[in-house]
């Protein structure tokens, strides 16, 4: 009897470790978005277009062009929906000066690229 119960107990003992290690799953990498223009020198009035790819965010999310104003982050009305993994939008950009702009779905943000208008 003592064997079998030596023996139930290594076996029991491998499927738990086993099950241990296949049971913890990689924790999932957080969404990201990537954005350029496709120029980043422009006259007033001409039309920018940016695009950019994504991970983790669903197909049909929202994509949302935001503009620097001073310390914060200015949402433009300018909208793009995600669609195998990508996304593209455009923009006219009236005022000279350098524009900073980033691309945002909730809390996930792009890197901002830089549009100066001569």
């Amino acid at each position: 009897m003592n064997v079998r119960i030596a023996a139930v107990s290594v076996v029991s003992a491998a499927l738990v470790a086993v099950g241990a290690t296949s049971a913890v799953a990689a924790p999932a990498a957080p969404p990201t978005l990537t954005l350029k223009a496709n120029h980043t020198t422009v006259k007033p009035g001409d039309v920018v277009t940016f695009t950019g790819r994504t991970a983790g965010l669903k197909e049909g999310s929202k994509v949302t062009l935001q503009v620097k104003s001073g310390r914060t982050w200015k949402s433009l009305p300018v909208t793009a929906k995600v669609g195998h993994s990508a996304y593209k939008l455009t923009d006219k950009f009236q005022k000279k000066g350098v524009e900073v702009l980033r691309v945002k779905d909730g809390a996930t943000v792009s890197k901002p690229v830089s549009v100066t208008v001569r």
